[in-house]
Order: C-alpha cells, then sequence, then structure tokens
C-alpha cells in the first residue's frame, strides 16, 4: 500500500521536513525525557515518530472503531463471572508467579467483600491489517496489494496503562501539519481526529464524580522512571479541561506503601489525601514489583473504596490467556446476546489455540513444531518485546513441551500485515526511507 506522497522524497525536500518535524513535535508535546536524564524534564527530546501518516483503509478503520464498544461490554462482563476466569487462567496460574500473585489479589478482595462496585476501564484494542489471503504481504513487496482482501486483525486488548493516548493526539495534527508543507490536501476524513487523551480523561473525571468526594485526588500510579511521562501529562490535562478542580497527584508503589493509610470503612488516604481513583500507569510487569511492598500497596489499593483503573478482575482479562479462550466456539455468546455485536467481534480474531496439557494441547504444539512460522508465542504479560516467533518458537517449545511451563503461553495465528514505505524519526539515529508495518490502536472507555 502507498502513502499519499511519492517516496522517496529529494534529499533537500527530506532535510527540510525532518528539521521541521523535529521542531513541531518539540513545540507540541509529542515529547520524552532522555535516556541519560529520565526523571527530570529538565532534558527532553522528540519521541520516536513517522514523518509521514501510516496508511490505513478506511473501511477497516471504522470496523475497528464500530467494534470498540462491542469489546468494552464483552469485556467487562467477562470480568464479573468468577467461573469463566477461574477456568481460564487454572494452568496459568499454576505455573505463572506474576498471575498467580494477581489471582491471591482477585481472591482476597472478592472473599472479603469488594468495597468498590463501580468500576474505569481505560482499554486500547491493538490490530493489525492481515493480508494472508492476499498475494502481498511484508514478504512480497512486488504484487497489487487489493484492499478487499485485507483483514482487521486483533493482536491484544491492552486493559491496563494503555499508552499513547496523548502523544498519538498530537501526531494527527502533525500529520496535517507536515502533508500541508508538501502541498497533499487533507482533511478529517482522510487524517480523522484524534481526542483520545481527551476522552480519557473525561473517563477518570466522570469516574471522580461518582466517588462523590470533591476534595479527593487522583492517583496516578507510576514507574520510579518515567521517560514517558508527557504521555501522560496530556492525560492529566484531559482531565482538567472537563474538571478543573480535580486534584491529581503522582505516586510509585514505594511512596503508596510508605504513605497509605486504609480506615475501617475502606477509605484510601495518602498522608492524609483521601484518594478517589487509582489511575496505573504501573503494575502490568513483575519487574515493577521489586518487593512485597509493591504487592503490599496493591492489594491495600484494590481493598480501598478508591475508583481503580483498572480493578483486579480488569487487569487480569487482559491476559494473553483470555484472549484465546474468547476464541472458543460459544465464549463470545456467553456473553453477548446481539447476533451482530458477535459477528463484528468474531470478525477480527486471528486463530488462538490453547497450550493445557491435554490432547488440545499437544496437538497445538505439534503445529507449532511442524510449522513455526506460521504462528506467535505469547505469555500472559502486557507491554511489547515478550512474544516469540519463527525458529525460535521450536526451541522454546522443545524445551516445555511436556511441561507444565507450558500453560504459561497461547498459539496464535501469525498475522501478516502490509508494508509501506515511511521515515521514522528517532533521536540520534540517521533518517532514511524503510519499510514499515504498523498497528491500529483503537481506545475504549467504560464505567461499569
Amino acid at each position: 500500500m502507498e502513502t499519499c506522497i511519492l517516496l522517496p522524497l529529494p534529499d533537500a525536500k527530506l532535510q527540510h521536513l525532518i528539521q521541521q518535524a523535529k521542531d513541531w513535535a518539540l513545540t507540541h508535546g509529542i515529547t520524552m525525557r532522555t535516556k541519560k536524564n529520565p526523571n527530570s524534564s529538565e532534558e527532553s527530546t522528540y519521541a520516536p515518530h513517522l514523518l509521514l501518516p501510516s496508511p490505513v483503509p478506511r473501511q477497516l478503520f471504522e470496523q475497528g472503531c464500530a467494534v470498540q464498544k462491542d469489546f468494552n461490554l464483552l469485556y467487562h462482563r467477562v470480568s464479573q463471572d468468577y467461573e469463566f476466569l477461574k477456568n481460564a487462567l487454572h494452568g496459568a496460574v499454576q505455573v505463572d508467579v506474576f498471575t498467580r500473585r494477581l489471582w491471591d489479589i482477585y481472591e482476597t478482595v472478592r472473599k472479603e467483600g469488594i468495597s468498590q462496585p463501580v468500576s474505569l476501564g481505560l482499554f486500547r484494542s491493538d490490530y493489525m491489517m492481515d493480508c494472508s489471503g492476499n498475494s502481498h504481504s511484508t514478504q512480497n513487496h512486488n504484487k497489487k496489494l487489493r484492499v478487499v482482501d485485507m483483514k482487521l486483525k486483533q493482536i491484544e486488548m491492552n486493559t491496563i496503562a494503555s499508552s499513547f493516548a496523548g502523544l498519538s493526539a498530537q501526531m494527527t495534527q502533525f500529520h496535517h501539519y507536515i502533508l500541508d508543507l508538501c502541498d497533499v490536501d487533507v482533511n478529517s476524513s482522510t487524517i480523522p481526529e484524534n481526542s483520545s487523551y481527551n476522552d480519557l480523561g473525561k473517563g477518570i473525571a466522570e469516574a471522580w464524580e461518582l466517588y462523590g468526594n470533591k476534595s479527593a485526588a487522583v492517583l496516578f500510579l507510576v514507574e520510579t522512571v518515567s521517560t514517558n511521562i508527557f504521555d501522560q501529562r496530556w492525560v492529566e490535562y484531559g482531565i482538567h479541561h472537563h474538571n478543573s478542580h480535580i486534584k491529581v497527584i503522582r505516586k510509585t508503589f514505594l511512596e503508596v506503601h510508605e504513605e497509605m493509610d486504609l480506615s475501617e470503612d475502606k477509605v484510601l488516604t495518602l498522608s492524609g489525601l483521601e484518594v478517589a481513583v487509582v489511575y496505573f500507569r504501573c503494575g502490568y510487569s513483575p519487574d515493577q514489583y521489586t518487593s512485597e511492598k509493591e504487592w503490599e500497596a496493591r492489594l491495600t489499593i484494590e481493598r480501598s473504596r478508591a475508583i481503580k483503573c483498572p480493578n483486579i478482575n480488569y487487569h487480569l482479562i487482559g491476559t494473553k490467556k483470555i484472549q484465546q479462550e474468547l476464541v472458543r466456539e460459544g465464549a463470545v455468546e456467553k456473553f453477548i446476546t446481539d447476533a451482530d455485536a458477535v459477528a463484528r467481534i468474531r470478525a477480527t480474531f486471528a486463530g488462538q489455540y490453547s497450550l493445557d496439557l491435554d490432547a488440545e494441547g499437544d496437538k497445538a504444539v505439534q503445529m507449532a513444531l511442524d510449522n513455526p512460522d506460521r504462528f506467535v508465542l505469547k505469555p500472559q504479560r502486557e507491554g511489547g518485546g515478550n512474544n516469540t516467533y519463527g525458529e525460535d518458537i521450536r526451541t522454546v517449545l522443545s524445551g516445555i513441551k511436556d511441561s507444565e511451563e507450558r500453560t504459561a503461553y497461547i498459539l496464535m495465528e501469525r498475522v501478516h500485515p502490509f508494508s509501506f514505505k515511511n521515515y521514522p524519526l528517532r533521536p540520534g539515529s540517521e533518517v532514511r526511507c524503510m519499510d514499515m508495518v504498523s498497528e491500529l490502536g483503537i481506545y475504549g472507555v467504560l464505567i461499569g
């Protein structure tokens, strides 16, 4: 698929656009702190981004937008079904320490009684445009790509710390500007408006109002190293846009542990300040729990009356195992009765297979060993960089095929997205025209 500009660009034109792009990004908040000084805003640089917009077929973009509310409802209802979660995650809980610790928190607060029935979900569903049934794929650039043969396939559903709502919203205006410099006519039809950070901020503000105490604060639970703070700030500014009286505080797990107090009626306070909403931008990865103090802070938050984004239920439904179980026949239909909604959801599913220690799992392991290039091996983790591909799948599965350890993974059909030419801009790196693939992320807000 081609971009709206003939590439490669003449060098003089490219150099002019590169300078304009970097300055525009720094001026308008497409920024990150530096790796050298990640906890100070005294030094910042532009965030990695593409010079030109990524092409997405209109019908697939509209399909992703249309199905998001269906996914919001589906995942909320799944989060309320204890038996489904228990059965789906049984294997992972047995072999994956991180999943087991999360499940233990879930069981604890469930047995004690839920202190806060209101839940806030700020989700992001990630897709790729699959060309597996097309003569054009990432491996074949010389064949004509037919959009009609492309399929929108969900890669994952992010239910905790769904990032880049802030920076991506600025990219819309950035690409308008760059295309203006290239004398390309654009409008909201060709580059749709992006209000994601404002919508996420509105969701947090509305949850804060439901809590019912105007003196209580919103807590951003953040990492100890915050290179991506400006993306988080955009969400904070979205909250301020909807209600400028809401106080926002930022704390790490360890700071929460040091300052927290939970009253008999489950009110969470930090150094005496009541917390209405906890927005997790941390806590999705095992390396963010370096001691028992982080786990104690997480449990205390879950026990409290504060509205969690996400609560432990929503966190657990973001595991890859839940995504795989929903592909099974009848699983979506258990939670969604609207046949049209079911069809919209199922149209985005790629093939996914359990690796449980049973005949079904044995069959999936053998399929992957026989043809590893056809699949992706996924662990129960949020965040990128955890998946296994190609011959590495054969290596991993050969070592665990007869072990319970394999139940910590799921197997997914590999999606083959189309490629396109573009110029990635990365601090300190040469800018050159490269073959790229892209994901489409659609945000969703749910108060349940």
